[in-house]
């Protein structure tokens, strides 16, 4: 497992996740909040996601949440030099594939390979429960993994849901040590987080199943206030937000808002990227690992050129010997064809994550985390000032900058069209 790296900070007097809120890394994963033995730490809902709060007369100063904290960084990787299999992670097998349930399928943000392996693990007991995100709306309150065998909320939990969302329930389960047979299903951050915690525990891994997700950025809960805000009329509410639905033009997928007067709206899904670099976490910035290295099993969706489907498919990478047992048994379910890791890394562009070490290294230098001299570039440090600015944007929820600068990209891109089909001409 990739370590973080000892941390020094001006506030060296920080020995808890103050320092992690201080530093804008905050992944609202709960971990901290779920292991403190002195109930110190308590969640607030600010700058759209929830962030830790510490009771200083509480805390006995021991140092545990912030050795457990996924969030803080940098990672000891800044010392060493990157290859390809620094970003890939292992692999035992990789493949695209796509549930051959087509109602699955169908329901799901690419290939429905997560939810029909989930469903089959608990049908046939090999599991008790799967840990699950089933979020449609923000209700002020943190969204928390849970843990389920009800089949139809585990299809309803399926899609890609791009919160900060919280492991605390994962947590508070291990801590019981009940003996049963977990599914978790988590981005990156969340998969190291708990995987530190049973490091740290001595709690076997032999009763948990860890399905990664691949991730590509996850977004605070401004976003969600800022698409009621803008497509919602005046005496209407949000009900349902979907990030992803292939219901009118397929894979990947527009989003999609219901509200109270029974309207239903598609949004085409240009509006969410564009909106990624204003509602990302700070801590994204600094993310080295796209692919879910950890994971037994990870997924996400296909972008291999020419192997893409209207309908959705998932690229799938076998991680452990645990994976590949549970994989090979249930393969009879997908319609499957093996591909090499290497598409997968190309086709999901891993290579451009050497930009965010990059800005690891002026986070560093800019925090004095590190005691030696690390060189930066001066575009990267212009670089990264202007994407913490955007970001800075949606944590304080400025929505009439973001409005106007997305306004502007449309115009440039249409701009970037006329031209192009000019010189064609």
């Amino acid at each position: 497992m990739i370590d973080w790296a000892p941390i020094k900070h001006k506030s060296n007097k920080m020995e808890n996740v103050t320092k992690t809120r201080e530093m804008d890394l905050c992944v609202s994963c709960e971990i901290c909040s779920a292991i403190c033995h002195k109930d110190a730490i308590e969640m607030e809902n600010k700058f759209g996601q929830f962030l830790p709060k510490v009771d200083d007369e509480k805390c006995a100063k021991c140092g545990l949440c912030l050795e457990l904290c996924p969030g803080i960084a940098p990672l000891k990787i800044i010392y060493s030099k990157t290859s390809e299999a620094t970003f890939d992670g292992n692999s035992l097998g990789s493949y695209t594939a796509y549930s051959k349930d087509p109602e699955i399928r169908k329901n799901s943000t690419s290939g429905g390979l997560v939810t029909n392996l989930i469903i089959e693990l608990i049908k046939n007991k090999e599991y008790d429960a799967a840990f699950v995100l089933d979020f449609d709306k923000f209700d002020g309150k943190p969204a928390r993994l849970k843990a389920t065998n009800e089949i139809n909320e585990i299809l309803n939990s399926a899609k890609s849901k791009y919160i900060p969302a919280s492991v605390y329930n994962v947590i508070k389960t291990l801590q019981k040590g009940d003996n049963k047979k977990y599914i978790v299903v988590g981005t990156p951050c969340q998969i190291y987080g708990i995987k530190k915690f049973i490091e740290k525990n001595n709690i076997s891994e032999k009763n948990l199943l860890f399905l990664g997700l691949f991730c590509d950025n996850i977004l605070n809960f401004n976003i969600i206030q800022y698409f009621e805000d803008t497509y919602r009329k005046s005496n209407e509410r949000l009900t349902k937000f979907e990030f992803r639905t292939k219901e009118k033009n397929g894979w990947p997928g527009d989003s999609k808002i219901y509200v109270d007067s029974g309207r239903v709206l598609i949004v085409d899904r240009r509006v969410r990227m564009q909106l990624k670099k204003f509602f990302q976490l700070n801590r994204c910035l600094f993310c080295l690992d796209k692919l879910n290295r950890l994971a037994d099993i990870s997924f996400g969706d296909c972008y291999i050129g020419g192997k893409s489907s209207f309908y959705g498919k998932s690229s799938v990478i076998i991680r452990t010997k645990k994976g590949k047992e549970v994989f090979d048994k249930y393969s009879y379910l997908f319609n499957l064809e093996r591909v090499d890791v290497g598409e997968i890394r190309k086709s999901q562009h891993i290579m451009d994550k050497k930009i965010n070490l990059d800005y690891l290294k002026v986070f560093a230098k800019e925090n004095n985390v590190y005691p030696i001299k690390l060189e930066e570039d001066s575009e990267v440090v212009k670089e990264l000032a202007k994407l913490q600015r955007y970001i800075g944007w949606g944590e304080r929820y400025e929505a009439k900058k973001i409005k106007f600068m997305v306004f502007t990209l449309r115009i440039l891109y249409k701009l970037r069209t006329i031209y192009r089909y000019m010189r064609r001409e």
